[in-house]
C-alpha cells in the first residue's frame, strides 16, 4: 500500500497539497517545520469506526482526531510500543455507509490535518427466497446507516445471470426468466460512497415436472412401459416410482435425459401406478399416471363330452395375477351358442340342453377379465367321431405308386375323406378327398419300401379311421462302373444305390461269356473288389437289387485290368552331348505293343511306337548336358503301365572367361559367357603359384562372382568349370589385383619456402613410386619417381604461405594407386604496424603493410597489463581496423598475426586511448540568485584530472582553474542574480586531453506576492498579484483541479497583475498557481479558490392527487456540490413568508412537504450548497382543490336538454370547475349558476358519461392549475319513436306491421297488441333491435285491433307509437273446379287481394267464380314490383283454367296507398308457384286483364295485356 507523507511548511503564501492514495483525500495546511509533523500512513475504516496509523518526526508528541461529520467526541490517539513516533487512533460510534471528515490535531504545538474517509456500508438483514420453477423472490431489510443503492448480483455455474442496480428503498424484487432446477447464487452487495458490502445466500429453483405422462401395457401381461417428455431447465436425475396396493414400490434412478422406463415382471391384471419425480439437488418435481396390466390367460383349457352325448364340459386352471371373473364361449363355427359369465372361483362350465348335433366339432374359449381390461381368450376343440370305411386293400404297386381302394361306410355321416400315406411314423403323403371318392393312389414313392395307407373318415374336426400295408417294387442300381484302378491283377466294381429300400444285391462276373465269379452283398453296399485277374484281360459285371422277394431289372458293366509293366530299363550317353541309348526286358501277360517317349521336362521329344519283339531304341540330336526322362508304356487295349528311367547328356564349357580387380586393392571379379546346353552349376578356382587360394560355387543363372581378401597388386590364375548332373567341363584365364596406397601420408618440418612429405610403405606386391607437387590441380615440378623403398621426399623453392597438393603413387604391372595430402607454407609477417587513438572517444586505430607471399586473413589482438581482450579476424585486403568501446586514456598492447591455412606469422606495437568526456555537467542555482554549482560525474577510463572554465552570456572568461582527479563538484560565487553563465569542464590522461563537457545555468528569479480571489460566478474565477523582485521574462498562470489535472492555462507579459478563467465547473475547488519565468527557470505561488455551484436544473413542485402535500423534485445542476436546502413558502413570487425549509444531503433529488390547504398556490426554492458558496432556484405549484359533492340531473324541456347541478369543496381554494362528457357529442352547454351547467342537444336513449372536477388556478390569477379528483354520473336519455309504422290485415285471423329504425339509440322493441272493443291484451311481446316488421296470427276474423310499439333503451322507452287494424273477413267456399281432360290434385293458388275497402276485384268468367278468390292477402303482403302482363295457363284444347275457360275480362283492384308498386311482382310468383300441373294438350290464352287503381281517388294505372305462364 501507498503510504503518502505530508511534510509540514509554512510560507508567506498559502499552500495546498492533495494526495489521494487508499481512498484517503488528506487536505494538509501546515507552518514551518516544526516539532510534530502529521504524516497519515494508514487508514482502515469498518461499518462503525475509522481506524488510523500516523507517524511524527517531533518528540513527545500528543494527537487527537476530532469527526467534523458527527457528534462523536474527541477520539486520543494512542502511541505503539513496537514503532516510536507512531500512532493509532480508532474513531468509533459512526454511522455505516457515511463519508466523514477527520480533524487530525497536535495537542503540543497545534498542528493540524485534515482526513475524508468512507464508512463501509452495513449488509442487508433477513435475506429470505422463495423459489419457483422459473423464478425466485428475494426479500430484505436494509441495514442501519446510510445506502445509496443494492446491486442483486445472481450467479450460476457458466457465470454472471443478472446484474441489477435497485434504488435504495427496494427491499424485494422477483427474478424471472430462470432454468428450473439449476442452482442459483444470490448475493446482496450495498453499496455507499465507492465502497461494498455483500451478503449471499445458494438457492437453487424448483425443476419442471415432466409432461405428457403415459403409462401403458401395450398389451402385455407383465410388463408396463411408462414414457414422457423431457423437462426443460437443470435436471440431475429420474426417479420412476411403481407402486400397487399392498406391493413394494419398485424404484428406478434414471439419467436426466432419459424418456422412458420399462417395468418387467409385474402381475398379470393388476392396477399400477406410476409416479415420475424430476430431481434437481434437493428439489424434485412430480407426475403421476396409472395403468393396468393385461389380465392372464387360463392354462390345461380342456373338453370333454358327456355320456349322454349332448353335453360337452370346459374345464381349465385359473390365470395367474388378478382377475375379476372369467367369461365362457361356445361356438359352432362362427355361430356362438353360448356366452356366460362365470364367478372368479369356477373353474368348469357345462354346455348342456343346446341341441348339439353328434359328429359335429365345436369350439368352446375362456377369456380372463379384470377391471375394464380383457385377456386373450384361449380356445379348445371337442365333438363326436364318424364311422370308418370298409374293405380297405391295395389295388396296384410298382415301382413309384400304389393304389388303394374301399367301400363307403353304411349309416355314417361324414364330409369327406383324409388318406395318409405313411412310413414307419412319419408321413409320407396325404389327400383329401370327397365324400364320394372310394380310390386313392400315391405317386412318387420310394422303392422298394413298406407304406402303410390309412383312411379317415372326417366329419368336421372329428374322424375315424383304418389302415392298410403296401410295397413298392424295387429299382435296379444306377452308374455301375468296372475299373482296374492302376491294378494289373483285380478290378474295382462299384455302383449307386438307387432310391428307395433294398435287402441286398446279386452281382455275377463273366470273361469270354463265361462266369468267372458270383458275389452277393449287403443293401448298403456300392462296391467290390474283384482280385485273381488276368493282366490285360477284359471281363463283363452283371448287378441286380432285391426287396422283399422282389428282384429289380439287371444292370451290365464291362472292364479291364492294367498290363504289366516292362523290366530291367538301360539308358547311356557314351560321352557325347547330343547322344542316349534305351534297352529293356518284356512284359508278362496280355501285350499289344510298346510305347517309348523322350521327354524334355513335359515336352515330349520323340515318340517311337516299338513292336513286343524288339526290346530297344536310340535318340540323337539332343541337348548337351541336359537330363532327359524315358518312358516306356506297355500297351493292352486302352489301358498302358509306363516304366520312367531318367538320363543325362555331356554338358559343354563357358566360353571367354575374363578376370578385373574393379579399382580395389584386395578384390577380384571372375565374368564369363555362359556355356551351351543345361547345367547345374558353375565352380570358379583361384590359384598363386599352382596353389589353389579360393574357390566358389556360382549358380547357372549368373555368369559372375568376386574374390576378397586377396593380395595387393599380385597376378592370380582363375579356373570356371561347368557342372551339369555328375558331368563336368573347365576353362582358365590371368587376373591382377590393384595395388594399395601408401599409409601414413604426413607433412614433416616445413618454412616459408619449402615442404618435407613422408609415409609408410603400401601392403601387397609394389614395383615403384612416384610424387608430384601441385598448385591449383596445376603441376609446379615434375613427377619424381622412386624405388620401392623410399619413404620420404622434401620439395624446395616454394611461395611462403601457400596451399599444396602432394600426391605419392604406387605402382604394381600397369596399375597404379595415388594417395595425396595437402600442405602449407608458413605466411611471411606483416610490415610497418602502428597504433595510435582513433576519430571517436575511447578507440584505438591500427594500421599496417602486408607482406610477401600468401595470406588468408589477419587476426587482430588488443591486450592490457599483458592480458587479452579481445582479438578480431580482419580480411586479407583489409590493412586497417578500429578498436570502440575501450577505456578512455588506457594503454593497450597490439599483436597482428599473419594466417594463411592453420599457420600464422606474428607482429606486435603499443597505443593509448583519448581520455573521455565528463558526464552529467550541470550549473545550478540551487535555488539562490547569487552563486552557480558546478557538479559532474566522474569520467569513465583512466585521467589525471580536469581542466574547468567558466564564460558569461557574452562569451567572456570568468574563472579559469584546474582540478585534481576525484573532484565532482565547484561553486562559483558572487554572480549576477538572472543572469546567464556556460561552464566548460576537459578530462587529461597522459598529456591527451579529451573532448569538452558544456553546461548551463542562471540564477533563480523571485515569485510573486499578494495572489489572491478578485470575483467569482458559476463558470470563472478573476485574481491578483504584485509583481515579483528582480529580472522575469513573463508569468504562466495555470489553473489545476482537485486532482492535480491542468483545467486551464495562460501566458502574460512581466508587467501583468490580474487574470481571469472562464468555463469552469460550477461548485468546484480549483488550485490558481502563478509561475515567474526567468529564460527557463521559475518561481510559483498558488491559492485555493471555489466557483459559485449551479442551481438545480428541472425543478418541479408538484402536488399530484392529493389535496394537503406537494412534492418538489429537481436534477441536479452542472458541476458539483455538497448538499441541498428546499425552502417553501405561502406566497407569489418574492414572499418571504416561511412555511417550512430542509436540509437534504447531495444525493436526494425530492422533498416533500405536507399538511397544507386544498387548492392554494405556494413557491419552492431549492439552495444548492458547495462548501461556503450557494445557488438558489424556485418554482411554484399548487395543492389539489377538494372535490365538488351532491351531483344531480333535472330534466328542463324534452328529451334532448337537462340541468346538472353539485355543490363546492367545503375547504381550501378554488377558482372554477371542469366539466366532461362521453361520447364527445356536440352539446350545448349554458352556466346558469358556479356550481350547475344545462346541456342541450343530447342524442335519444344514448348514455353519457359526466366528469366533474374542481379547478384551481388559471384564468386572471395565473400560476399553475390544479385540478381535483374526478366526480363521474351517468345519464341515458329516452329514446325517440318509431318512424313510418303500417299495419294491414293478412288474413281473417292474421295482421302484418312493418316500421323504420328509429332516429335514436336503442335496443330492442316492446308490442302491446289489445282488442279495440274490449281493451283486452292479447299480445305483450320484445323484439330484437334488428325488427322491421311484425305478424300477428290466431287472431278473431272481422275484429279492430289496436297495435302498440315502443322503442326501449336500456331499461327506457318511448311514447307508443299505436295503428288500428281491422282483420279480414273469412273467405267464401272454395268453387268446383272441372276439365275436360284431367282434374286437379289440389285446389289452384291464390291471388293478390286487397284490405281496404277503396277497391275490388271482379272477373266475369262461364263457370261463375270470381278472380279474387285466387288473390290472398299473403301475396299481397310479399308484392314489391310492378309489371303490366301475366300469363296464364290453360292445359285443355279448349281454353280452360283453373276457374275455366279463360275469358277476357276487366276489373279494378284496389290498391292501398302507397301500395301499387306491390302488385306485379305478387301476379308472377304467385302463378309461378301455385299451377299444378294437369293433364292434356297445353294451349296458350292471352287473357288481357285491366286493372284500375284508385290512388287518392284521382290516379288510375292500368296494367293491360298480361299473361300467365304456361307451366
Amino acid at each position: 500500500m501507498y503510504k503518502p507523507t505530508i511534510k509540514m511548511l509554512k510560507c508567506n503564501v498559502f499552500c495546498l497539497t492533495l494526495c489521494v492514495a487508499s481512498g484517503i483525500l488528506l487536505c494538509v495546511a501546515a507552518a514551518e517545520e516544526q516539532k510534530c509533523s502529521i504524516n497519515v500512513t494508514e487508514a482502515n475504516s469498518s461499518m462503525e469506526s475509522i481506524t488510523l496509523r500516523l507517524t511524527t518526526a517531533g518528540q513527545d508528541c500528543n494527537f487527537t482526531v476530532l469527526s467534523v461529520d458527527s457528534s462523536s467526541g474527541v477520539t486520543h490517539c494512542v502511541e505503539e510500543l513496537e514503532e516510536n513516533s507512531t500512532f493509532q487512533c480508532q474513531v468509533v460510534s459512526l454511522e455505516p455507509g457515511t463519508s466523514y471528515t477527520l480533524d487530525i490535531m497536535s495537542t503540543t504545538d497545534e498542528q493540524r490535518a485534515n482526513v475524508t474517509q468512507q464508512t463501509s456500508p452495513s449488509t442487508v438483514s433477513g435475506l429470505q427466497v422463495s423459489e419457483t420453477s422459473d423464478s425466485l423472490g428475494v426479500s430484505w431489510q436494509p441495514g442501519p446507516g446510510r445506502t445509496e443503492r443494492f446491486r442483486l448480483l445472481l450467479t450460476d455455474r457458466v457465470g454472471v445471470v443478472r446484474n441489477l442496480t435497485l434504488e435504495s428503498t427496494t427491499k424485494n424484487y422477483i427474478v424471472t426468466d430462470l432454468v428450473p432446477g439449476r442452482v442459483y447464487n444470490i448475493t446482496m452487495v450495498t453499496e455507499a460512497g465507492g465502497r461494498q458490502s455483500t451478503t449471499s445466500r445458494q438457492i437453487q429453483t424448483v425443476p419442471y415436472a415432466v409432461s405428457n405422462l403415459k403409462l401403458e401395457n401395450n398389451n402385455t401381461q407383465d410388463s408396463l412401459r411408462a414414457s414422457w417428455s423431457q423437462p426443460q431447465g437443470d435436471v440431475d436425475s429420474i426417479v420412476v416410482t411403481l407402486s400397487s396396493s399392498g406391493t413394494t414400490p419398485l424404484e428406478k434412478t434414471l439419467s436426466s435425459d432419459t424418456t422412458k422406463a420399462l417395468f418387467h415382471q409385474l402381475t398379470p391384471g393388476r392396477t399400477y401406478q406410476v409416479s415420475v419425480a424430476t430431481k434437481s439437488g434437493e428439489l424434485s418435481n412430480q407426475s403421476t399416471a396409472s395403468a393396468n396390466t393385461v389380465p392372464g390367460k387360463v392354462s390345461q383349457l380342456s373338453m370333454v363330452e358327456l355320456d349322454d352325448s349332448n353335453s360337452l364340459k370346459v374345464m381349465w386352471a385359473p390365470p395367474g395375477g388378478d382377475w375379476d371373473k372369467y367369461r365362457v364361449l361356445l361356438l359352432n363355427g362362427t355361430q356362438t351358442l353360448d356366452n356366460r359369465t362365470v364367478e372368479k372361483g369356477v373353474v368348469e362350465y357345462t354346455f348342456s340342453g343346446l341341441g348339439l348335433v353328434p359328429g359335429r366339432t365345436y369350439r368352446a374359449g375362456v377369456m380372463v377379465e379384470s377391471t375394464g381390461e380383457q385377456g386373450t381368450v384361449e380356445y379348445c376343440h371337442r365333438g363326436m367321431a364318424p364311422k370308418p370305411v370298409s374293405e380297405l386293400h391295395i389295388r396296384h404297386a410298382d415301382e413309384t405308386s400304389l393304389s388303394a381302394l374301399w367301400s363307403h361306410a353304411p349309416n355314417s355321416a361324414r364330409d369327406g375323406y383324409a388318406v395318409e400315406l405313411r412310413h414307419g411314423n412319419a408321413t409320407v403323403a396325404t389327400r383329401d378327398l370327397t365324400r364320394d371318392m372310394r380310390e386313392c393312389t400315391f405317386n412318387v414313392l420310394m422303392p422298394g419300401r413298406v407304406f402303410t395307407i390309412t383312411v379317415t373318415t372326417k366329419s368336421g374336426e372329428l374322424n375315424s379311421s383304418v389302415s392298410v400295408l403296401g410295397r413298392t417294387v424295387p429299382m435296379e442300381v444306377r452308374r455301375v462302373h468296372l475299373s482296374n484302378q492302376g491294378h494289373v491283377d483285380s478290378l474295382q466294381a462299384s455302383w449307386e444305390l438307387p432310391p428307395g429300400d433294398l435287402d441286398y444285391c446279386s452281382l455275377e462276373l463273366l470273361h469270354n461269356n463265361q462266369a468267372v465269379q458270383n458275389h452277393t452283398v449287403p443293401a448298403n453296399t456300392t462296391s467290390l473288389q474283384l482280385s485273381d485277374l488276368r493282366p490285360g484281360a477284359s471281363y463283363r459285371l452283371v448287378v441286380s437289387t432285391v426287396s422283399g422277394g422282389m428282384v429289380s431289372k439287371p444292370a451290365v458293366a464291362e472292364g479291364r485290368t492294367v498290363p504289366a509293366a516292362v523290366g530291367e530299363v538301360m539308358v547311356s550317353n557314351n560321352g557325347r552331348p547330343d547322344f542316349l541309348g534305351v534297352s529293356w526286358q518284356p512284359a508278362v501277360g496280355d501285350v499289344d505293343s510298346y510305347l517309348v517317349l523322350l521327354k524334355d521336362r513335359d515336352r515330349t521329344v520323340h515318340n517311337l511306337v516299338v513292336s513286343k519283339a524288339s526290346p530297344e531304341c536310340v535318340f540323337n540330336s539332343l541337348k548337351s548336358g541336359r537330363l532327359y526322362t524315358v518312358s516306356i508304356a506297355t500297351r493292352s487295349g486302352s489301358f498302358q503301365n509306363n516304366t520312367v528311367v531318367t538320363a543325362r547328356t555331356q554338358p559343354s564349357s563357358v566360353q571367354n572367361p575374363n578376370a578385373i580387380h574393379s579399382a580395389r586393392d584386395d578384390f577380384l571379379k571372375v565374368y564369363w559367357r555362359h556355356a551351351a546346353g543345361d547345367l547345374d552349376r558353375y565352380e570358379v578356382v583361384i590359384k598363386y603359384n599352382n596353389t589353389v587360394v579360393q574357390n566358389q560355387t556360382v549358380a547357372r543363372s549368373q555368369n559372375d562372382c568376386v574374390f576378397s581378401s586377396l593380395v595387393p597388386g599380385r597376378l592370380y590364375t582363375v579356373t570356371v568349370s561347368t557342372w551339369s548332373g555328375e558331368y563336368q567341363s573347365s576353362v582358365s584365364t590371368d587376373g591382377r589385383t590393384f595395388p594399395s596406397a601408401v599409409r601414413r601420408l604426413a607433412l614433416g618440418d616445413s618454412g616459408t619456402g619449402d615442404l618435407v612429405v613422408t609415409w609408410s610403405p603400401a601392403l601387397g606386391d609394389v614395383d615403384h613410386y612416384e610424387v608430384q607437387i601441385l598448385f591449383n590441380d596445376t603441376r609446379v615440378y615434375p613427377p619424381v619417381t622412386l624405388g620401392n623403398e623410399a619413404r620420404d621426399h622434401r620439395l624446395a623453392s616454394l611461395t611462403p604461405g601457400r596451399l599444396y597438393k602432394i600426391v605419392v603413387s604406387t605402382f604394381s604391372g600397369p596399375n597404379q594407386r595415388p594417395q595425396f595430402i595437402e600442405g602449407r607454407t608458413v605466411p611471411s609477417q606483416v610490415r610497418n604496424l602502428h597504433a595510435r587513438p582513433g576519430d571517436q572517444a575511447a578507440s584505438l586505430r591500427v594500421s599496417w603493410t602486408p607482406g610477401d607471399g600468401d595470406v588468408d586473413m589477419y587476426t587482430v589482438s588488443l591486450s592490457q597489463g599483458g592480458h587479452l581482450l579481445e582479438t578480431r579476424p580482419v580480411p586479407k585486403h583489409v590493412t586497417e581496423l578500429d578498436f570502440q568501446g575501450l577505456i578512455p586514456g588506457q594503454l593497450y598492447g597490439v599483436e597482428v598475426q599473419a594466417l594463411s591455412g592453420i599457420l600464422v606469422n606474428n607482429s606486435t606495437t603499443t597505443g593509448r586511448t583519448v581520455p573521455s568526456r565528463v558526464t552529467a555537467l550541470q550549473a545550478d542555482s540551487d535555488h539562490t540568485t547569487h552563486s552557480l554549482t558546478v557538479t559532474w560525474e566522474t569520467p569513465v577510463g583512466v585521467y589525471e584530472g580536469y581542466k574547468i572554465q567558466l564564460l558569461d552570456d557574452g562569451r567572456d572568461l570568468v574563472s579559469n582553474i584546474s582540478m585534481p582527479q576525484g573532484s565532482t563538484r565547484h561553486l562559483f560565487d558572487q554572480l549576477t542574480p538572472g543572469k546567464w553563465y556556460r561552464v566548460r569542464v576537459v578530462s587529461v590522461s597522459g598529456g591527451i586531453y579529451g573532448k569538452e563537457a558544456v553546461a548551463e545555468g542562471q540564477t533563480r528569479p523571485a515569485a510573486v506576492n499578494g495572489l489572491t480571489v478578485m470575483t467569482a460566478n458559476t463558470s470563472g474565477l478573476s485574481f491578483i498579484w504584485r509583481p515579483s523582485e528582480g529580472y522575469v521574462d513573463g508569468y504562466d498562470l495555470f489553473l489545476y483541479n482537485v486532482d492535480e489535472t491542468l483545467r486551464g492555462r495562460q501566458t502574460v507579459e512581466a508587467g501583468t497583475q490580474a487574470c481571469s478563467f472562464s468555463g469552469l465547473v460550477p461548485g468546484t475547488l480549483y488550485k490558481m498557481e502563478v509561475v515567474s519565468r526567468s529564460r527557463g527557470m521559475s518561481s510559483d505561488s498558488s491559492i485555493l479558490a471555489r466557483t459559485v455551484p449551479a442551481p438545480v436544473r428541472s425543478l418541479h413542485v408538484q402536488g399530484g392527487k392529493r389535496t394537503d402535500r406537494l412534492s418538489i423534485s429537481w436534477l441536479p445542476g452542472a458541476g458539483e456540490w455538497s448538499g441541498y436546502q428546499v425552502v417553501l413558502y405561502g406566497g407569489l413570487e418574492g414572499s418571504t413568508t416561511t412555511l417550512a425549509a430542509q436540509e437534504l444531503g447531495m444525493e436526494q433529488r425530492e422533498h416533500l412537504f405536507q399538511g397544507l390547504v386544498p387548492g392554494r398556490l405556494y413557491r419552492a426554492e431549492v439552495v444548492t450548497h458547495s462548501g461556503e458558496l450557494t445557488n438558489a432556484a424556485s418554482a411554484k405549484g399548487r395543492t389539489a382543490p377538494e372535490p365538488p359533492s351532491m351531483v344531480s340531473f333535472r330534466d328542463i324541456s324534452d328529451n334532448s336538454s337537462v340541468e346538472l347541478t353539485w355543490e363546492g369543496p367545503a375547504s381550501g381554494d378554488y377558482d372554477t370547475f371542469d366539466l366532461q362528457w362521453t361520447p364527445r357529442d356536440s352539446l350545448s352547454i349554458t352556466a346558469a349558476q358556479p356550481t350547475s351547467r344545462v346541456l342541450g342537444g343530447m342524442f335519444p336513449g344514448r348514455l353519457y358519461n359526466f366528469t366533474i372536477r374542481t379547478v384551481s388556478g388559471g384564468g386572471a390569477k395565473g400560476g399553475p392549475i390544479a385540478n381535483s379528483q374526478p366526480i363521474q354520473r351517468s345519464l341515458r336519455t329516452n329514446p325517440s319513436r318509431l318512424r313510418n309504422m303500417h299495419c294491414f290485415p293478412q288474413s281473417s285471423s292474421s295482421i302484418s306491421c312493418s316500421w323504420s329504425f328509429p332516429d335514436s339509440h336503442w335496443d330492442s322493441y316492446t308490442v302491446e297488441v289489445r282488442q279495440q272493443d274490449s281493451w283486452e291484451l292479447v299480445y305483450a311481446l320484445r323484439l330484437a333491435r334488428d325488427s322491421t316488421s311484425l305478424s300477428l296470427e290466431n287472431l278473431q276474423p272481422y275484429k279492430r285491433y289496436n297495435v302498440a310499439v315502443r322503442v326501449a333503451s336500456a331499461g327506457l322507452s318511448s311514447p307508443a307509437v299505436e295503428e288500428n287494424v281491422v282483420t279480414m273477413i273469412d273467405r267464401p267456399p272454395l268453387p268446383q273446379y272441372g276439365s275436360m281432360r284431367g282434374r286437379y290434385a289440389s285446389p289452384p293458388p291464390p291471388f293478390c287481394s286487397s284490405s281496404t275497402a277503396a277497391g275490388s276485384v271482379t272477373s266475369t268468367e262461364p263457370s261463375g267464380s270470381s278472380l279474387s278468390s285466387w288473390l290472398s292477402p299473403m301475396t299481397m303482403k310479399s308484392c314489391r314490383q310492378s309489371s303490366s302482363t301475366l300469363y296464364l295457363p290453360s292445359r285443355t284444347t279448349e281454353p280452360t283454367a283453373p276457374c275455366g275457360p279463360t275469358r277476357q275480362a276487366t276489373f279494378p283492384v284496389a290498391v292501398p296507398r302507397n301500395r301499387e308498386w306491390e302488385l306485379g311482382r305478387c301476379l308472377r310468383s304467385t302463378w309461378g308457384r301455385g299451377w299444378i300441373a294437369w293433364e292434356g294438350l297445353v294451349i296458350q290464352r292471352r287473357i288481357m286483364i285491366t286493372i284500375k287503381t284508385v290512388i287518392s281517388t284521382t290516379s288510375v294505372m292500368v296494367l293491360s295485356s298480361l299473361r300467365l305462364p304456361t307451366e
